[in-house]
């Protein structure tokens, strides 16, 4: 799994380990994906992106609009399709995304939801290429 440094964010604080293929949906979540995907200042109201789908899309939305980034919507994978090539334990069932750039190749990241695989993606993106980036 990915475990990243920490970086300085302008807009708040960030905990002292990230790990976009671990971290659990919730308000922090959403923080720092308003912060760093969304481009929300603080005292905007933050929508519930980890949790609530409408929230979520307006992250794939935003993120397939990023130059040299592609951003793979949501798919369902079923326990009888293999994971295990990309880390998962054979018969993992998950909601997945697909992010590729230059510094990612084809990074698949999963999650119990949708909106949790969205955002975990995303979060990836903003720790190599967006605002958290060094």
């Amino acid at each position: 799994m990915l475990a990243l440094r920490r970086n300085t964010c302008l807009c708040g604080t960030l905990p002292a380990m990230i790990d976009p293929a671990k971290i659990e949906a919730g308000r922090e979540l959403d923080r720092l994906i308003a912060e760093t995907v969304m481009g929300l200042t603080p005292g905007e109201p933050i929508p519930p992106y980890s949790t609530d789908i409408a929230a979520a899309w307006t992250v794939v939305e935003t993120m397939i609009h990023k130059d040299g980034v592609y951003f793979g919507a949501p798919h369902f994978k079923h326990k009888h399709q293999n994971l295990a090539a990309l880390g998962y334990p054979e018969g993992t069932e998950c909601w997945y995304c697909v992010i590729n750039t230059k510094l990612l190749n084809k990074v698949v990241l999963c999650a119990d939801t949708a909106p949790l695989a969205i955002c975990r993606a995303a979060l990836l993106w903003a720790l190599k290429h967006g605002p958290l980036a060094e």
